[in-house]
């Protein structure tokens, strides 16, 4: 079939070309399809899969509700402003870094001003790295604190584990771990190494950088022997390769002694000091109201140095030894371990019946 249109020109018809029968076809089936496509039974069809998400849903996914959530403070009833998986944050002051903030999830609350993330890694400007389960950033404080498997890794190579801590950036990193919270923790160098548990610690990042274990401290000191001391505080200073111990003035005063386990050896003083070289034992400084005792070895003194490259104790500000019946006193006592032996400086014997 032929198609013909008429064109009236100079007062008559003028005949057309043919119209091409393969465009006609094309035009009718983009037709065809333009109206199929937006019938409302292909429309019904095409979001028959998605579902409409309740607030309440939403909530629950953000705030991640399926898990338990270990962070006090954090404001549940509230949908976060954003919700961010894989995130780095960075915290500056003039230009100058404060902190880096890395976690698989986080939820910023805007009006709050804080950040609640889980698995988050936080490196301070002094290196000091703390990762933890959880963590709850008041950006307005400058404080954050940290739940569950908290690890505190600090520059020196002190490592510190406990279950909740809290630090405040700034204007100096504060690190504070309440008494009621069980802490453990190791230092460990190629000839020995530092480990102690306690109830509690506190750490200032401005020199001398004590770290405070605050009650029950157990410091074990391995090197050449195995050196244990139980106290109530032990502040651990390693620029300057010292520990000091001592006990609760809180405490019955005939209870107020620091002690120390060392093979046969157990000393007791009301203040221990000891200087490390490498995490080992140089020497273990007792002062006031000392007392020791080593297999038949008992002696008491104002003061007393075990040196422990030479396995040596030295006695002294009035020391006396017991030995059977006879004390031994003078202006200074040497014990020699490894012989069993008695040196002394001005002496004096006085032999008992």
């Amino acid at each position: 079939m032929q198609y013909y249109s008429k064109v009236l020109a100079h007062n008559r018809f003028i005949k057309s070309a043919q119209f091409p029968t393969y465009l006609l076809a094309g035009v009718a089936m983009f037709l065809v399809a333009y109206f199929a496509l937006l019938s409302p039974s292909s429309l019904e069809e095409d979001f028959s899969g998605v579902r409409v998400v309740h607030p309440k849903d939403l909530l629950n996914f953000l705030k991640n509700e399926s898990e338990p959530i270990l962070a006090k403070g954090v404001p549940t009833e509230i949908t976060p402003a954003y919700s961010l998986r894989n995130f780095d944050f960075f915290a500056t002051t003039e230009n100058h870094p404060q902190l880096k903030f890395t976690a698989k999830k986080s939820n910023f609350y805007q009006k709050e001003e804080l950040i609640h993330a889980r698995d988050s890694i936080i490196t301070f400007p002094d290196n000091t790295v703390v990762t933890s389960r959880e963590s709850l950033f008041l950006t307005l404080k400058n404080e954050i604190e940290f739940f569950g498997n908290v690890v505190i890794t600090f520059d020196n190579g002190l490592v510190v584990r406990t279950n909740y801590m809290k630090a405040i950036t700034r204007p100096v990193l504060d690190i504070l771990i309440p008494i009621g919270e069980a802490v453990s923790g190791e230092k460990i160098d190629k000839t020995g190494s530092v480990a102690f548990k306690s109830f509690g610690l506190t750490y200032y990042n401005e020199e001398p950088k004590i770290v405070k274990l605050t009650s029950q401290s157990l410091v074990k000191i391995t090197g050449d022997r195995l050196t244990q001391i139980q106290s109530d505080q032990a502040k651990m200073i390693f620029m300057k390769n010292k520990i000091y111990f001592n006990m609760d003035e809180k405490r019955a005063f005939d209870r107020q002694f620091v002690q120390v386990h060392q093979q046969n050896m157990e000393m007791k003083a009301r203040v221990i000091e000891v200087d490390l070289n490498h995490s080992k034992v140089e020497t273990i400084s007792a002062l006031t109201d000392v007392s020791i005792k080593d297999r038949t070895f008992f002696s008491t003194s104002g003061k007393a140095i075990f040196i422990e490259k030479q396995n040596q104790i030295q006695l002294s500000d009035f020391p006396q030894v017991y030995q059977d019946n006879d004390t031994i006193t003078g202006d200074l006592i040497i014990y020699n371990r490894t012989e069993d032996t008695i040196e002394v400086k001005e002496s004096n014997a006085i032999y008992k019946r």
